[in-house]
């Protein structure tokens, strides 16, 4: 590569990720309406496959039950989350003094003679402000929403021409047919990604919520789905999923055994789970290098906050896939993949 095609694509890089920045109160929305317009459409592509007996669902059932499935989840999840919200407020005050206890106790174990107070701690914090913040960002959470749900019906209206559109732009040069394998083959691995992450993170969120109900931390279930949406969180969301949980059972009890059980087994559970069983049943079907995924999980986290972190691998295949493409583009390619053998570029 010529210094003069180096000095290019780090211009093109450095405006791409400005762009995405800049841009990133109009390019959310858009993306989120794409992840939710895909979740409802595999969706209901899964349910019109031939089942016992080769019956099919008629076309407009699997659609119609894939939405109502996943508005569904959609309302059970911000029920559960709602309703501990409220007890999470009204539980405030013993919390409190738990945690005026532990620090007292930390103090002594730290040699300091007066341990700071809760009050002394938030006395910087003000209580307009934050109660501003608060009320600004769920206005903004409720018109994201409706930007979202606009997006995703529109994405469902254009994708009864998108490949119709498809054939007249690539019409007559023989680029059709490479244009849709390489959209089939993004499609498969994002496929097999959400499939097997769903399923490891309802199975790890399942196991999290007997471990803490069997122990009687408070919220089970509300950290239980908070476990699921942590598991997609590639490396930091199995920590976070594992701390969160644990420090309220060190707050809520006033021995350890109750946080070593959470600690130790649901610990135990995740680590295996992350680490174990889903690189054992993923494979080589992503083929992203590990440290491929922490860099983008850091960069695409530090662009579009917790949103970035959830999509930066599905964002990774595509890229990979991509650049796979094109001979320029292929050492690019090798570099992200975890052992350099990348898919054969479509002639």
């Amino acid at each position: 590569m010529t210094l003069e095609r180096a000095a290019l694509w780090a211009v093109v890089i450095a405006a791409t990720i400005f762009l995405l920045v800049a841009g990133r109160g109009l390019l959310l929305p858009f993306v989120l309406g794409i992840v939710l317009w895909y979740m409802v459409d595999s969706l209901a592509d899964t349910l019109a496959q031939p089942r016992l007996g080769g019956l099919r669902l008629p076309p407009p059932l699997p659609m119609v039950l894939a939405v109502l499935m996943i508005g569904g989840l959609f309302w059970i999840v911000g029920r559960t989350i709602g309703r501990n919200v409220q007890a999470v407020v009204e539980a405030v005050p013993s919390y409190e003094a738990r945690l005026t206890h532990l620090i007292e106790q930390a103090a002594r174990l730290a040699g300091i003679e007066q341990a700071p107070t809760l009050s002394e701690l938030v006395a910087r914090i003000s209580l307009a402000d934050t109660l501003g913040s608060i009320a600004t960002a769920a206005a903004s959470v409720v018109s994201v929403a409706g930007l979202i749900l606009i997006y995703t019906l529109f994405l469902f209206v254009e994708q009864v021409h998108f490949k119709r559109k498809l054939g007249a732009i690539f019409h007559g040069d023989g680029q059709e047919a490479r244009v849709l394998s390489v959209l089939a083959s993004i499609d498969r691995e994002i496929r097999i990604y959400i499939r097997i992450k769903t399923t490891l993170a309802a199975a790890t969120s399942a196991l999290a919520y007997l471990v803490m109900s069997s122990v009687g931390v408070d919220f089970a279930g509300f950290w239980a789905v908070m476990v699921f949406f942590f598991y997609y969180i590639p490396t930091v969301g199995s920590i976070m999923a594992i701390i969160a949980p644990a420090l309220l059972t060190l707050i809520q009890f006033d021995n350890l055994t109750p946080f070593l059980i959470v600690l130790l087994v649901f610990g135990s559970i995740q680590v295996v789970t992350a680490n174990v069983i889903e690189p054992a049943i993923m494979g080589r079907s992503l083929n992203l290098s590990p440290l491929v995924v922490i860099v983008s999980l850091i960069v695409w986290g530090t662009i579009w906050g917790v949103v970035g972190m959830f999509l930066c691998v599905p964002i990774m295949v595509v890229a990979l896939i991509v650049l796979a493409q094109f001979e320029t583009t292929r050492p690019v390619a090798v570099l992200l993949s975890a052992d350099g053998r990348i898919p054969e570029s479509t002639p």
